[in-house]
């Protein structure tokens, strides 16, 4: 493996005091692979880097280290090659409920009271399946993580949405949720509370006491009105999360397809990023295939077939000409893809990485697919 990059990509390029770099896009498109390939590179370049992941494919969790490693732990990725250019590279998985217990443990009050929000049965199962809970422990690790300002360069691989901008709307939905109105006539009230949400009718209370208990009511306001006071505590010390996120600070890589709907959506989550005030360093197409040449016709080609497959010559062609023409119609993706995104954004940077089979599987795997960064900024 070379011991430095050959060539430019997205984060070299960015902006010297970007210290966050959130990839953001659908999910399938290879955004996990592609973080991993940027904490890499920034890494050859004598950075200290963490690359935050949320659930990567066997194969790169192989090559970052979590085969056998436990969610929430920071793990030394080993590269001598690395260590010889002065940087270092770290990986960690994101596991919610350990963010969300970190963030009780200290932000609770007192251990007594920290103790009470973890027993309370609600309290999992919130966090591990409310709507956002994710995405806003994801932003939550990353504010925490920058704070303590051990590393120069932190790579956030956004959890995969099927909206992404269900990531950075999260925070405000979880907020939103605590502080609500009813909310805290709930944690208040008892059945006052639960009347003014609507749920005072006997049959639902009893209905909603047999799947969670009989003192469901109390615990959901007991949970509420403490991890509400949790969350603001943790808010009004570590800072507002989109104040971090639209510093000079942070900075955005959107990855997308070079397919026409996923291009489609980029754009579209490009604006949303910029009316946000996000800083943007550049689109990076994923998978994408070259141009391929017309192909030959086929007094070229059948002479050649029936003397391999014999009768079976003219079906051989047809199949041949089918494969060879969805490569092509995938070809022209990438040249409509970047000329959509031109005519929307001119001075936005576009990359491409080509497709890769099979997929990386090793630090030399994605060091390789690094070195295949192609500037579409010609």
């Amino acid at each position: 493996m070379p011991v430095t990059p050959s060539t430019p990509d997205p984060l070299a390029r960015a902006p010297r005091r970007r210290s966050i770099v959130l990839c953001v896009g659908p999910g399938g498109v290879g955004k996990t692979t592609t973080a991993a390939t940027l904490a890499l590179r920034a890494a050859f370049r004598g950075q200290r880097v963490l690359v935050v992941t949320i659930d990567p494919s066997r194969r790169l969790g192989q090559a970052l280290g979590f085969e056998n490693a436990a969610a929430g732990a920071e793990l030394a990725v080993e590269s001598p090659a690395i260590a010889e250019r002065g940087g270092s590279l770290h990986a960690l998985l994101l596991d919610g409920r350990v963010v969300f217990d970190r963030l009780v443990a200290a932000y609770a009050g007192d251990p007594a009271k920290a103790r009470a929000i973890v027993d309370n049965p609600i309290y999992r199962a919130t966090t591990e399946n409310l709507g956002g809970a994710l995405e806003y422990a994801a932003i939550a690790q990353l504010q925490l993580l920058h704070a303590e300002g051990r590393y120069d360069l932190i790579v956030l691989d956004t959890p995969p949405t099927a909206n992404a901008l269900d990531f950075l709307v999260a925070p405000e939905r979880i907020h939103e949720l605590v502080n609500n109105p009813a909310t805290r006539f709930l944690t208040g009230g008892g059945r006052l509370g639960s009347r003014l949400l609507g749920i005072g009718n006997g049959i639902v209370i009893k209905t909603l006491s047999t799947i969670g208990g009989g003192d469901f009511l109390r615990d959901l306001g007991d949970f509420l009105r403490d991890f509400s006071d949790v969350l603001e505590a943790y808010r009004a010390r570590a800072g507002d999360f989109q104040e971090l996120l639209t510093s000079a600070e942070a900075g955005v890589i959107l990855t997308t397809s070079a397919s026409p709907f996923s291009v489609r959506e980029a754009v579209n989550f490009l604006g949303v990023l910029h009316r946000r005030g996000l800083n943007i360093d550049g689109v990076l197409l994923n998978r994408v295939l070259p141009p391929f040449a017309p192909m030959p016709t086929e007094a070229l080609l059948l002479p050649s077939l029936e003397r391999q497959l014999g009768d079976g010559a003219v079906a051989g062609l047809a199949r041949v000409q089918e494969a060879y023409g969805g490569l092509r119609i995938e070809g022209e993706h990438s040249i409509a893809a970047v000329a959509m995104l031109r005519e929307a954004y001119p001075s936005l940077a576009v990359w491409a990485l080509p497709r890769q089979e099979p997929p990386p599987t090793s630090l030399a795997d994605l060091h390789e697919l690094g070195g295949r960064f192609v500037s579409m900024n010609g």
